[in-house]
């Protein structure tokens, strides 16, 4: 009970990351998986034996320490659930604590046969920034490449604008433009989970990762081929294909780097070791007494948490004027848009979306879009990772120039609008967007726009003081064609575009 105690004290904070995170949708496997290996091993478990080392107080001592540095941890996940460096902190005790106590239990025995399984956690965490900006979206542009190279030796004319890929009969890869391999992490998880079950020696456990991320890349590349040459059946075809193609090359994926280990592995069950020794309760007593001590701890921590956030959104009022966008939805011209595709809802992952396109007059073909973050901790990341200067250019496009802002009047004061002109296939547009915070009533603060990292960490913990577990969100985004007048032309558009909350026809 203990064991499943601290599990779920892990697990239970750790979870909204995965939730939030499309990449780590194979997470909710890995604590089965590691189970799996716990009960297989469970003859080979070694004898307990009375507790030596430090005395009783230093371990007391070692056991408040460990609640002082989860605690603090525990508060940040709760408005941060994906910031790797707490994630990873967070993770990094709960392992401590295992093996501390796997020690405690059994000696440098009980610790190695605890650690095997627990390497899997490390499939669980999120990819780190520096990685996914600097390999995969790059893989992904090469991907894009090949696949126009591809279409034209088979006779079909393509070419590729960053992940996307242009066909005859329209753009491939728009929506999963800022998408990531979603197969990575998984065949990650299983190369872990195989050279543990099978016990390969270190080296060949790195090869065998590595055979994994080559064959999740490789399935991917599968997926952005094939969905190119299903465009030429048209946008639908690509739609109705798109979730399959992606199960397909995950599952390929995942299958050929399970066959490469079970080859390694002579196609056999691992044998057990040894038996089982048995141990009496004197010899676990005391540390049992700790691991059990620690649960209610971080049980406790874990309850004040979620009490202290509660009491935040409870007490907070709506006192600040909302505005929403009031698209025309009487106009002559007015055509609502396509909805969001499975791809880009699980990018964006919005509470409320909305598009639309209208003429504003005979020259100007307006084009728009509106989404709402109303609760959870998505908006603190999502809309500065997928708005118009992000998705844009890995899209094909090239910025051309960064305007001034385009200040917007409405009836509680005025809305910035970041202004951006954009070029692709020889066509210019003008393209203006805000992300607002609308529980402060101004614009969503970035970490990266701030000037120091103690003023964002400030900030970061200004959130914890506050109670602030929600973080809301709007991103308005119109465009229109480039000309000479496009920037008063979109001013007026905005304008008109903005209304208060409730004035909405």
């Amino acid at each position: 009970m203990t064991a499943l105690a601290l599990a779920a004290a892990w697990v239970l904070p750790v979870r909204v990351a995965w939730q939030n995170s499309p990449d780590l949708g194979h997470a909710w496997a890995v604590p089965l998986l590691m189970a799996y290996l716990w009960w297989e091993r469970w003859a080979e478990r070694p004898a307990l034996r009375a507790p030596v080392g430090w005395p009783a107080g230093a371990w007391w001592v070692l056991a408040g320490l460990l609640v002082a540095i989860e605690f603090p941890l525990r508060l940040f996940l709760t408005p941060f659930p994906l910031w790797p460096v707490v994630l990873a902190l967070y993770t990094a005790l709960f392992l401590a604590v295992a093996l501390l106590g796997a020690w405690r239990l059994a000696g440098a025995a009980g610790v190695r046969w605890l650690a095997g399984p627990l390497i899997l956690v490390l499939s669980v965490l999120p990819v780190p920034s520096l990685l996914e900006n600097g390999l995969i979206v790059p893989l992904r542009t090469v991907w894009a490449a090949l696949a126009a190279e591809i279409s034209n030796l088979l006779g079909y004319p393509a070419l590729a604008y960053g992940t996307s890929v242009r066909l005859g009969s329209g753009w491939v890869g728009i929506d999963d433009a800022c998408g990531g391999i979603r197969s990575l992490q998984a065949c990650v998880m299983i190369a872990l989970f195989f050279g543990e079950w099978y016990r390969f020696r270190w080296t060949r456990r790195l090869a065998l990762v590595g055979v994994g991320v080559g064959a999740a890349l490789l399935g991917n590349f599968g997926r952005v081929l094939f969905l190119s040459l299903r465009a030429l059946g048209g946008a639908g075809a690509v739609e109705s294909a798109h979730d399959v193609a992606g199960w397909i090359a995950m599952a390929a994926s995942l299958v050929l780097t399970g066959w490469l280990a079970c080859w390694w592995g002579g196609y056999k069950f691992p044998a057990q070791v040894r038996a089982a020794r048995p141990a009496g309760a004197a010899a676990r007593s005391p540390a049992a007494l700790w691991l059990a001590a620690l649960a209610l701890a971080f049980a406790a921590g874990d309850l004040g948490t979620r009490l202290w956030f509660a009491r935040g959104e409870h007490l907070r009022r709506a006192s600040i004027p909302q505005w929403t966008a009031a698209f025309p939805t009487r106009h002559w011209s007015y055509r609502p848009g396509p909805p969001l595709n499975e791809a880009a809802r699980d990018l964006l992952r919005p509470d409320y979306f909305v598009a639309a396109t209208w003429r504003a007059d005979a020259e100007t073909a307006v084009s728009a879009y509106y989404v709402e973050w109303r609760r959870g901790q998505v908006a603190r990341s999502v809309p500065f990772l997928h708005n118009p200067t992000v998705c844009l250019p890995i899209a094909g496009c090239e910025l051309s120039a960064t305007l001034a802002p385009i200040p917007v009047p409405w009836a509680h004061g005025t809305i910035p609008f970041h202004a951006y002109r954009f070029r692709r296939a020889g066509e210019e547009i003008l393209v203006a967007f805000t992300i607002w915070d609308p529980a402060r009533g101004r614009p969503l603060n970035q970490p990266g726009e701030l000037t120091s990292w103690s003023e964002w960490y400030r900030m970061q913990w200004a959130e914890v003081r506050e109670a602030r577990q929600n973080q809301p969100a709007q991103m308005l985004t119109i465009s229109i064609p480039w000309n000479e007048r496009a920037p008063a032309a979109l001013a007026a558009i905005l304008q008109a575009t903005i209304a208060a909350s409730g004035d909405t026809p």
